[in-house]
């Protein structure tokens, strides 16, 4: 996602003094951080089972916020109770489940009328087998059209407050590093990852099939 795409998201989080913000899948922690940066009252808590991950949230909490309530743990997700007054979750709805699962995991930690930042990938145009294979054998139900995201997120219980799609730009920004970042690793396995995402890339229809969404959600109650 674009800067502004993301600033437009988190600037718009009406939270009340001390909210308790949860991530699920948080990786470095980077979008937890920036939720929490934009109001100092503001408490955190980011979970992910990657170590190496953690131990950089970490680092990244007392370079930019320091003193702060922030923690991260190494814990899985489906271990965290409670309600909290926001709760992000991007690309990594696989940490409770499938799709559908971490939207009612999501509605489960949030209180009512609470937020969700939840970003995920959806189907722009139905996949080709030649699309899947380049996935690494992806199949099809793994993700939904736009219309079947949007109506997953009304059966969970939420509406949309706000949504930002990933641009062709964006996508070509961000599959580009990945490549280039595996290729300069330079390592079988990391060589192999490069050539398909590359690969992917210059199917056809390789540009217009994957699409990502970060919506800005309501919790109903």
């Amino acid at each position: 996602m674009s800067e502004a795409a993301v600033d437009r998201i988190l600037d718009a989080l009406r939270l009340p003094a001390g909210a308790l913000v949860l991530d699920t899948g948080c990786g470095s922690g980077e979008m937890l951080l920036r939720a929490l940066a934009r109001d100092p009252t503001r408490r955190g808590l980011g979970v992910d089972l990657d170590p190496d991950s953690i131990q950089l949230a970490r680092a990244r909490a007392q370079e930019r916020l320091a003193g702060r309530d922030v923690r991260f743990e190494v814990r899985d997700a489906g271990e965290v109770t409670g309600r909290h007054d926001a709760v992000l979750n991007v690309g990594s709805s696989h940490v409770h489940g499938d799709w559908p699962d971490a939207l009612r995991a999501l509605r489960a930690l949030v209180t009512d009328g609470g937020a969700v930042v939840y970003g995920e990938g959806y189907w722009r145009r139905p996949p080709s087998a030649a699309f899947l294979d380049a996935l690494g054998g992806a199949t099809a139900d793994e993700l939904p059209d736009r219309a079947g995201l949007e109506a997953g997120v009304r059966a969970a219980g939420f509406a949309v407050a706000a949504a930002e799609e990933a641009s062709d730009a964006d996508w070509a920004r961000y599959e580009e590093t990945l490549a280039a970042n595996a290729e300069r690793a330079g390592d079988p396995d990391s060589l192999t990852y490069a050539r398909r995402i590359r690969d992917r890339r210059a199917l056809a229809e390789g540009t217009t099939t994957l699409g990502f969404a970060l919506l800005r959600l309501r919790a109903g109650g």
